[in-house]
């Protein structure tokens, strides 16, 4: 039916996209630092500091003062969160437990080179390549009008073997 390869381009036209915006985002991403990765833990730690709850936040530093030194996917970390949210108290802890002052992120910058709320570069040129990527394939998708697929002729035989093997079990 007409609903059924709707919904079957629909899904096609999805899955196309997803697997585009995948390739996109790891070629952007191929040449920083592995270990930079968004977590639960980057994820606590930039609420706990943006926050300043820094009662919070030494009790996640006592557990692990690794979690100091933490990197997002775009290179940034607890001493970026805490000089952006203007968290002196938490810049101190920080700096304690072993944060890397002189650290910089994807763009090359410091912790030290932040207003409130910037976004990187990288993140920027990132998300800008994304929206361009999506609007290429949505234009490619509406100047090839929609997909016609083929019902499978064999389906209604395939369908009565099925009712013929099922009231052979009776």
């Amino acid at each position: 039916s007409d609903f059924v390869k709707m919904v079957r381009c629909g899904i096609l036209s999805l899955f196309l996209v997803a697997v585009l915006s995948a390739s996109l985002f790891s070629i952007a991403a191929a040449d920083l630092d592995p270990s930079w990765k968004d977590t639960e833990l980057t994820t606590r730690m930039w609420r706990v500091i943006s926050s300043n709850e820094n009662s919070e936040l030494q009790k996640l530093l006592d557990e692990d003062e690794s979690a100091a030194s933490i990197r997002s996917a775009d290179g940034r970390g607890p001493l970026f969160w805490a000089h952006e949210a203007n968290n002196e108290e938490a810049i101190e802890l920080l700096v304690k437990a072993g944060g890397d002052v002189a650290g910089v992120d994807a763009d090359g910058k410091s912790c030290t080179e932040f207003a409130h709320g910037q976004m990187t570069e990288y993140m920027r040129k990132l998300n800008q390549a994304r929206a361009e990527e999506y609007e290429r394939q949505r234009a490619e998708m509406e100047k090839a009008g929609p997909v016609e697929i083929e019902e499978d002729e064999d389906e209604d035989e395939d369908e009565d073997e099925d009712e013929e093997e099922e009231g052979d079990d009776e």
